[in-house]
């Protein structure tokens, strides 16, 4: 285990205090909570008792525990690392656990560097011997070639789906997706090949309406033909001549860019196959699910991925996600934007996603510095600001850092340095959290690692019912296909490079940014959700006193979760003010609408 992910500092105390009863609860707790998804709950709750009676300040804390106490942390940190050894240190052996089907990876010249048992008898090869072609069908063949040309970097066909045949009967088995696997201390690419576990849910045609704009009897003919690969049989099947369906497979076409009927069975077979990953917390790589990500390198030599919504070539504003609400939004917001002209550049914060985290910066820092690296990359100066949640940490400090860096900010959603009195009725596990972020980081680490391997053994859902438990307007999304597949993206996005990211945010949400708010010299609206049992009007007028240049805009009928509930209104809003000239007479009028809404 390494020295940043200890639980207590490094700082020798002698082992002069005894441990409680409620220490040797949670200590229990922490190790079956390896196992039992109920101690996990019955540990935050022991943590919530031992915080309530300790000191909260973060420099005494180690001093209420014995020694003995953080060797049991240790020592449990240390079981994880055992734990999760197998699945998550080596990436090669990672690609091949994370399907129950066959799966192997070779290098360029095939010569097998990994492969599962089912893959051993699927593909009739086995670590250090090299992969025979002749497994896969004639067509396939054409596209694994492209694969294998991009592996020795003669090429650009980075992902393919094949047909693997039968060794004994020559006929098809199964299909596979292929694609190419960048390990980070090697020079060049593996290729990966598994078996695709292809389930069509009602996620992915939720995915497949969001960012095709396919209708529901589109989606419902493109699921059919996945399933059937023959207009004939989905005619038959719906009740409708070949010719209707002929002409709904060119719309469909048209609007998801396939050239090919194989290649939109292609694009179907990933889309499927990445939701049943981010299902069951297994994804190992980001996906930007809009396919428009691109990585743009710092002079500091950060990686900043981004991408971006809305019209191409429109009115640039940067949209920075929170923790619980991610950056793909409802189609309808996409609608909105491009109608109005405006292009949202998405950078993913720090260890989200695709963007590099560097840990020896504080995490205000980091996430400051990635924005501004950022927008100097891209060129953008003056433009409004949006923030989602705690994203408009990072907006406000670079604001404070340079006043001209944006004409206007929007926050949506709540946000301890916007309200800190609301920090006392935040549900008990979230508020658990939260100190614990403050005060023993490296044990919040601990209980975010259990958390990761729930979600790995029970999928994304475990977390978002506990996440959400207590705000059933959060929990309606959730379990809507229409929304869910949105939040799981957002869970998916800030996971898939371990749980570090999590922690970091946890952290920021004690930034130290209420002088910003003082000193800004722009307007900023403040969106706020009625129903996430933290609002108080009064509170927030504070906010308003602080700074006659903040609008607080309370949005009814909305939680945690209210970008996917209110999309239109919030969409609506943002567009006003970046279409205008964001001055406060502006903002002010849009928050007198929203009060008499709440009368």
């Amino acid at each position: 285990m390494s020295d940043e992910t200890r639980s207590k500092p490094d700082v020798s105390l002698g082992d002069t205090l005894q441990t409680t009863e409620l220490d040797l609860d949670i200590i229990s707790d922490t190790f079956r909570a390896f196992v039992d998804q109920a101690a996990v709950d019955s540990l935050i709750e022991l943590w919530n008792q031992k915080l309530n009676a300790l000191d909260t300040d973060a420099n005494q804390f180690e001093r209420h525990f014995s020694d003995g106490f953080f060797r049991q942390m240790d020592l449990a940190a240390d079981t994880l690392d055992r734990l999760e050894t197998q699945v998550f240190e080596d990436p090669i052996e990672r690609v091949v656990a994370e399907v129950a089907g066959p799966a192997v990876v070779i290098n360029p010249d095939l010569r097998v560097a990994s492969v599962n048992a089912k893959g051993e008898w699927s593909f009739g090869s086995s670590p250090g011997t090299f992969l025979s072609l002749d497994c896969f069908s004639p067509e396939s063949r054409v596209d694994l070639d492209a694969v294998l040309r991009s592996a020795k970097k003669s090429g650009n066909f980075g992902q393919a789906i094949v047909q693997v045949l039968d060794r004994a009967t020559g006929e098809p088995a199964f299909r596979a997706e292929a694609f190419l696997l960048k390990v980070s201390n090697k020079d060049g690419f593996y290729i990966v090949i598994r078996s695709l576990e292809l389930s069509w849910s009602p996620e992915v045609s939720a995915t497949l309406s969001q960012a095709f704009d396919l209708t529901e009897a589109e989606i419902e003919v493109a699921r059919q033909f996945f399933e059937y690969c023959d207009i004939a049989e989905v005619a038959a099947r719906r009740g409708v001549s070949v010719h209707t369906v002929r002409t709904q497979m060119k719309t469909i076409l048209s609007k998801t860019g396939a050239t090919s009927q194989a290649e939109l069975v292609r694009l179907f077979s990933m889309v499927t196959s990445r939701q049943m990953l981010r299902n069951r917390g297994l994804i190992s790589k980001w996906q930007d699910p809009l396919g428009r990500e691109k990585i743009l390198l710092s002079d500091t030599g950060r990686a900043i991925a981004w991408t971006w919504m809305g019209a191409r070539d429109g009115t640039p504003a940067v949209f920075l996600r929170g923790m619980a609400m991610g950056y793909l939004l409802p189609e309808s917001a996409e609608k909105m934007l491009k109608q109005a002209g405006i292009k949202l550049l998405i950078p993913s914060r720090p260890g989200y996603g695709n963007s590099s985290l560097h840990p020896d910066l504080p995490v205000l820092e980091d996430n400051r510095l990635m924005l501004r690296e950022f927008l100097d990359g891209m060129g953008v100066k003056g433009c409004v600001g949006i923030g989602l949640s705690d994203g408009i940490i990072p907006l406000l400090a670079q604001q404070d850092k340079d006043p001209t860096t944006f004409r206007a900010l929007i926050s949506v959603g709540f946000n301890g340095c916007l309200n800190r009195a609301a920090f006392r009725k935040l549900p008990v596990p979230q508020a658990t959290l939260l100190r614990l972020a403050r005060t023993a980081p490296g044990l919040l680490e601990l209980i975010a690692r259990i958390g990761q391997r729930m979600v790995t053994r029970y999928g994304v859902d475990w977390y978002l019912d506990r996440a959400h438990a207590s705000t059933p307007l959060d929990l309606k999304i959730c379990r809507n296909p229409a929304t869910a597949t949105l939040v799981r993206d957002a869970c998916s996005h800030m996971i898939v490079q371990g749980t570090r990211t999590f922690v970091r945010d946890m952290q920021m949400f004690h930034a130290p940014v209420d002088g910003a708010i003082d000193r800004l010299t722009i307007p900023m609206l403040s969106m706020v959700p009625t129903e996430d049992g933290l609002f108080d009007l009064e509170e927030y007028q504070q906010l308003e006193r602080r700074n006659s240049r903040v609008t607080v805009l309370p949005v009814p009928e909305t939680a945690d979760l209210l970008i996917y509930q209110k999309t239109e209104f919030i969409i609506g809003r943002i567009i006003e003010i970046i279409g205008s000239e964001a001055n406060t007479s502006i903002l002010s009028q849009s928050f007198t609408v929203a009060r008499e809404r709440l009368v």
